[in-house]
């Protein structure tokens, strides 16, 4: 899976936060549905193997198009907490605000990301620690959006799919676009640069089989972490309410992620 990430400074300016901050706040109105995840995760052949459990709080005010998704999971050695928020924008859930952490033995990572609509532009700060050699990769950068592209996150692509606002293309496949730390197409697990940009990057999950009860989808993870394989894409199962229910990946030297979620 990619690698999770640390922002330095809280940096939504007052003016966002003032246009946003009511309408955001009236889903504390709203009664959030609660849902559960298990991840379990295998390096270097079973070598070493953790557990990570939690909860996913979902808050969506349909009607006033707003969301707010929060998912906490802890573990022996590993802790998870990912927050993001977002508003509905020309037919899709759109992501105003994410903010992520990892600690894994130690490594802790952070990520932050301030999206500006009004202006088309996004804020990302982060800071990450190599899992070997611990060594440092801190990101800092604004990028512009052009008008027709649109970005999501995590939550935001699967609240799009579940609500059936994530359209497929001509060839099947549905596209959106997120943003990540620019890395080289080579970069390995420890390789770090001296410097860090940000970029948009397409995020595509192609449909393999849909059944009347779940379908399945795969998509490709080697485009944000350099743990991933090309040639294998992570694997999705969709509930028959378009909810994810497993998710597997196989990455390199022996490790491979699966995470189960309850329904929400």
């Amino acid at each position: 899976m990619s690698t999770p990430v640390i922002g330095r400074r809280r940096f939504l300016t007052y003016p966002l936060f003032f246009l946003l901050s009511r309408p955001l706040n009236a889903l504390a109105e709203l009664r959030p549905t609660v849902g559960s995840y298990a991840a379990d995760i295998r390096i270097f052949y079973d070598m070493l193997s953790l557990e990570l459990r939690g909860s996913i709080e979902e808050c969506v005010d349909r009607p006033r198009g707003q969301y707010r998704i929060t998912a906490r999971g802890s573990g022996r050695d590993i802790e998870s907490h990912v927050d993001s928020s977002g508003v509905l924008r020309s037919g899709r859930w759109a992501p105003l605000r994410t903010e992520s952490s990892f600690d894994v033995r130690g490594r802790h990572s952070r990520l932050e990301i301030a999206y500006d609509w009004a202006k088309r532009r996004i804020e990302y700060h982060a800071r990450a620690e190599t899992f070997f050699l611990r060594r440092l990769r801190v990101v800092d950068d604004v990028l512009s959006v052009p008008d027709w592209m649109h970005v999501d996150d995590v939550m935001s692509a699967a609240l799009n799919f579940a609500d059936g606002r994530w359209p497929a293309e001509a060839n099947g496949v549905h596209r959106t676009f997120v943003v990540r730390r620019r890395r080289a197409d080579n970069e390995r697990p420890d390789d770090v640069a001296s410097s860090y940009k940000a970029e948009t990057i397409p995020l595509d999950l192609t449909i393999i089989s849909s059944p009347s009860s779940e379908s399945t989808g795969l998509f490709d993870l080697s485009r944000f972490s350099s743990w991933a394989k090309p040639s294998e894409p992570a694997r999705i199962v969709f509930s028959k309410n378009h909810r994810p229910q497993v998710v597997q990946t196989s990455l390199i030297l022996g490790t491979s992620v699966t995470i189960r979620f309850s329904a929400v």
